[in-house]
């Protein structure tokens, strides 16, 4: 075979390479369809938030119906995970594991760290509200109760007491 036949044969596998890498990228291109090019149109900080939604949903499953060892570990990686400005979703995680938590003491530090991650639930009713809310998504014990922190004092007691 004379030199210029093989510079030919090699010029042509060139060509057919380049061809068919062309093809290819048209093809991925065309085959995103249109949830590609709705993601491709958020903001960085909206792509962020829609990657986090499968943790989210573990996360979420793990409450409802997790295990105490499971819902920590959970609560750890979540706030491992989480950036501070998410500071609801922050607040919401240090308040789950406040809840499963049996220490009263335990319960108030992550209570606080709860408050300190989201002032907007600080105040009284907000706080107990958003315990009811979360002890009613949990379907197992402990924690599909209101701590007794949380109740707002003791019951009364018929019949018992300082005589009058």
């Amino acid at each position: 075979m004379r030199a210029s036949a093989k510079v030919a044969w090699g010029l042509g596998l060139l060509l057919i390479a380049a061809l068919a890498a062309e093809a290819g990228r048209w093809r991925a291109n065309a085959g995103r369809g249109p949830l590609f090019q709705a993601t491709a149109s958020l903001s960085p900080a909206d792509r962020a938030a829609l990657e986090s939604v499968p943790w989210l949903a573990v996360a979420n499953a793990t409450w409802a119906l997790g295990s105490v060892d499971a819902v920590r570990k959970m609560a750890r990686t979540e706030i491992d995970r989480l950036p501070e400005f998410e500071a609801a979703r922050r607040s919401q995680v240090f308040l789950r594991f406040g809840i499963i938590d049996t220490n009263p003491d335990g319960q108030a530090a992550l209570f606080a760290q709860a408050c300190a991650s989201n002032s907007t639930i600080c105040a009284e009713p907000k706080f107990k509200e958003a315990a009811t809310r979360e002890t009613k998504t949990r379907f197992v014990a402990p924690g599909n109760m209101l701590p007794l922190s949380l109740m707002g004092g003791h019951p009364p007691i018929k019949g018992g007491g300082v005589p009058r």
